[in-house]
């Protein structure tokens, strides 16, 4: 079976992409540039400090070297990631490896014409990965993806920002991803914020502010999540006792699971665990993204729906040219109105001085109409 993972190089162009399930919590810190868009569901968005939900055809922009992370907000989150390695737009901007930046879309721009264009580029560049890469469909691979990278590169470059260092304070990569390391390794031990301070040696507090900043969370809220994410995917992946998953995972108690379970999906494990099995999925694990079958049918339906776009901006400016023609034909139609009520008037009237003034009216008016157009 295959499933929507793909990597490309050719020549200066690579990238990789591929469509998943959001799980409960993922957190990245790379060199690539990543656009992400939401196919199905809510998601949280945790990113360089701020949290915001995203919802269905939703796109963030996150350039290198920022920490994000997503959680999903119902059972049945999907989204679609193309990563755009650091080495290809440093080709054309030398500097790249120290802007950052972070480009979204809201409600007021979900459908702007950049977003459209984005999602219409993405869709084909992964449909076409789907058909094998001949020499033709390299040829338009390397044609949708050059379009879509070059809108971003157009889109972030005057919101940029330079960072000689996106970490907080003089906290270095190393200890950074020392500290990260070592949450992924015990979090499902009981694990205090003093131990993960002790190893970058920095102080309980500066420690605290660090993962607020960086995650938009807690360090107790970033564990919980860590604890969950393995959680769901025991309950997706094994017959497993609940009870058995809670101890393994790092809760206290069965019941202390239930209760941070719910709080996150809105249903209990147990209903989690049955509602997978309902939908009968197809996917794969892969460091830790559970990856899409490209049998997948809504998938392949959202993504086709993504082809035919309109452009917005051009759309206005033809409304607006016909709204201005509608006006003036309405103010035409108005002046025939008035010369043709005239006309009437002289064959009722048949008085040749009436006729006489009434001929002199109406030139005068067809003169002014003229004029007017």
């Amino acid at each position: 079976m295959d499933y929507f993972d793909y990597s490309y190089k050719h020549n200066y162009i690579e990238f990789s992409s591929n469509i998943y399930r959001v799980g409960t919590y993922h957190y990245n810190w790379h060199g690539e540039t990543e656009i992400l868009i939401l196919l199905k569901g809510q998601m949280e968005m945790s990113c360089n400090g701020e949290t915001f939900t995203m919802e269905p055809l939703d796109v963030v922009i996150i350039s290198p070297q920022v920490g994000h992370a997503t959680l999903a907000l119902e059972e049945d989150v999907i989204a679609f990631a193309i990563h755009v390695g650091n080495e290809f737009y440093q080709q054309y901007d030398p500097d790249f490896g120290a802007y950052q930046f972070v480009l979204r879309s809201d409600n007021s721009t979900r459908h702007n014409q950049f977003f459209t264009t984005l999602r219409h580029h993405a869709a084909m560049t992964m449909l076409l990965m789907t058909k094998g890469e001949s020499p033709v469909h390299r040829m338009w691979i390397e044609h949708h993806y050059l379009a879509l990278s070059g809108d971003v590169f157009r889109e972030f470059d005057p919101i940029k920002k330079v960072h000689e260092n996106a970490r907080p304070g003089d906290m270095k990569p190393a200890t950074f991803d020392k500290m990260i390391a070592y949450i992924d390794e015990h979090y499902e031990q009981k694990i205090e914020l003093e131990d993960i301070a002790k190893i970058g040696g920095y102080n309980v507090a500066y420690t605290s502010q660090f993962f607020k900043k960086q995650m938009g969370i807690s360090f107790v809220e970033y564990v919980l999540r860590l604890r969950l994410r393995e959680a769901t995917l025991r309950l997706i992946n094994t017959d497993e006792a609940v009870a058995r998953i809670a101890s393994d995972c790092g809760f206290a108690d069965v019941k202390a699971f239930n209760v941070a379970f719910k709080k996150h999906f809105r249903i209990t494990p147990t209903e989690y665990r049955k509602q997978v099995k309902n939908i009968g999925r197809k996917t794969t694990l892969q460091d830790w993204k559970e990856i899409i079958s490209v049998e997948n049918q809504d998938v392949l339906n959202l993504l086709h729906s993504f082809l035919s776009y309109e452009d917005d901006s051009r759309a206005k400016d033809e409304l607006e040219f016909m709204s201005k023609k509608l006006e003036h034909l309405k103010e035409k139609l108005a002046d025939e109105f008035i010369m043709n009520f005239l006309l009437r008037e002289i064959l009722t009237h048949k008085t040749a001085f009436h006729n006489l003034l009434i001929v002199h009216i109406v030139q005068i008016l067809l003169f002014v109409v003229h004029n007017k157009m």
